[in-house]
């Protein structure tokens, strides 16, 4: 009790070291008292890491730090991180968006020569001579690239993204959303997009909430023949407090409206209204019953570890010049054979060669064994996920392959993981408690009275129902193309077309 640095220790006995053992006579209200003491130490001695760990201490883990001491831990880590920005430590990251007439292309990036440093220039003729709502919610797609070319949304955390280095100093566990530099950046610019196109469309008259009433009132009915999916925005002349309040409750109605529709095949508003819980948004379903593919396997982790990771230990050779990323880079680029590798790394690599993922060609080399194969594999470790309908015929024969193997699992919901992720990071604290929390925030009254920070989460919401309606068009587009033979015609609608 007389040292403070205690606190580490106990702190760590509820979030990792389960097998360390405390004195029986320490009381939680001793517990919490060294916790309270060890925000007092001073600048030199203090670990931001620890601050964060307490302001973001889940519950449910036999300590219940309170909200007196969470927001003591709050003020003290702000102090502890302005003082070292205000030293101009770190690095800086910087993005601009330019939207200019005469492009010979709908979107440029500019070299700033700063590292860190994004600058883009978007056609604004494009824009202005394109307003048809189908083309404006393509751009979010195809010109703003918020989404790749099997329709997942680009913003979200991935397992892959934090490197080792990075791994040491940000906290981690299942109660925290994985916020690493790459993600922040990715979040920088994804908000400058929208929010910077946003602003350009009402300049042009054209209201995103037009656009989304639009697409469920208007255009669901037409190209899909769905009756009754009813979304209210809110007016042009409400705050944005008010706005916020609005437009909350409607992205709950949009899931439950979707999983009606699919369960019954039509939407009874009178049943809705029936039901006062809510849908969680791993709940949210999906009219493709094998729609995303996840690996489950250890064999999947110890194939893309050797091949892609570039903490493997199978891509060092002292004595070629030329550096590569990871195993696979290496055998891509480079002739390499077994005895070029020390027996250590020879052990490590006759895994690839005896699961058949690696072979020795004629000549001796070391190359892939099957290409098809191998791009399943690498793109599940760097995107953690596949949309099955996206991928080419070949490649789903793999993928069927590895599911039968057990290597691979289908899951039928609208939202990837990733994204399922990123909606409860921005909405509530059921999963992570170093998320946003605007959805509770504004339910329960606790939001602070900043009518900017009203506006950013606003804009916030506008963002996850722009990732809804883009979701749910793909999901209807399969599930009207899908055939019982397990194909897709290829037939484009207007909504689908690329820009040219």
């Amino acid at each position: 009790m007389s040292d403070s640095y205690n606190a580490e220790t106990i702190l760590s006995r509820f979030l990792d070291d389960k097998d360390l053992h405390l004195p029986s006579s320490l009381t939680e209200k001793d517990m919490l008292e060294l916790v309270d003491k060890y925000i007092e130490i001073d600048s030199e001695r203090v670990s931001l890491n620890i601050l964060r760990e307490i302001i973001h201490f889940p519950p449910g883990k036999g300590l219940n730090i309170t909200d007196k001491i969470k927001l003591h831990a709050k003020r003290k880590e702000k102090e502890e991180s302005e003082k070292i920005f205000s030293q101009s430590s770190g690095m800086q990251s910087s993005i601009s968006i330019r939207y200019e007439k005469g492009l010979d292309e709908p979107l440029k990036f500019d070299d700033t020569g700063n590292v860190g440093a994004v600058s883009i220039v978007v056609d604004r003729d494009w824009i202005e001579d394109n307003k048809g709502y189908p083309t404006l919610w393509n751009n979010f797609i195809y010109l703003f690239g918020i989404f790749d070319n099997r329709l997942r949304f680009t913003s979200v955390s991935k397992e892959n993204e934090i490197g080792a280095l990075e791994s040491l100093i940000i906290p981690s566990g299942d109660h925290l959303y994985r916020r690493s530099f790459a993600f922040d950046f990715k979040e920088m610019l994804v908000t400058s997009q929208i929010y910077s196109y946003l602003q350009v469309l009402n300049v042009l008259d054209v209201r995103i909430e037009d656009m989304i009433e639009w697409f469920f009132n208007d255009y669901l009915s037409v190209e899909f023949s769905i009756e009754n999916f009813i979304i209210k925005m809110p007016s042009d002349l409400s705050s944005y407090f008010e706005k916020c309040r609005t437009i909350l409750p409607e992205i709950d109605r949009i899931f439950k409206q979707y999983n009606m529709l699919i369960e019954d095949g039509e939407i009874d508003q009178e049943l809705i209204q029936m039901s006062s819980s809510s849908v969680k948004v791993k709940e949210v379903q999906s009219f493709i019953s094998s729609k995303y593919a996840y690996p489950i396997s250890e064999c999947y982790k110890t194939a893309t570890y050797l091949l892609f990771s570039d903490q493997s230990s199978l891509f060092y050779l002292p004595d070629k010049d030329e550096k590569h990323k990871n195993f696979l880079d290496l055998i891509m680029r480079d002739n390499v054979s077994k005895s070029d590798f020390q027996e250590h790394q020879i052990q490590r690599m006759n895994w690839l060669f005896d699961n058949g993922i690696v072979l020795e060609n004629e000549k001796g080399f070391i190359k892939v064994a099957d290409f098809e194969t191998i791009i399943i594999l690498k793109e599940l470790y760097y995107e953690d996920v596949l949309n099955y309908f996206h991928c080419q015929p070949s490649l789903k024969g793999v993928i069927d392959s590895l599911v039968e193997k057990e290597i691979l699992v289908f899951e039928n919901t609208l939202l990837t993981r990733n994204e399922q992720d990123y909606f409860d990071f921005y909405l509530n604290k059921s999963k992570f408690t170093n998320d946003y929390d605007i959805r509770n925030r504004y339910l329960h009254g606790t939001n602070v009275n900043d009518e900017k920070q009203y506006e950013s989460d606003y804009y916030s919401i506008l963002k996850l129902i722009i990732i809804l309606v883009i979701k749910i068009n793909d999901d209807l587009y399969l599930a009207d193309k899908y055939n019982e033979d397990g194909s897709i015609e290829n037939v484009d609608k207007v909504w689908l077309n690329k820009l040219v």
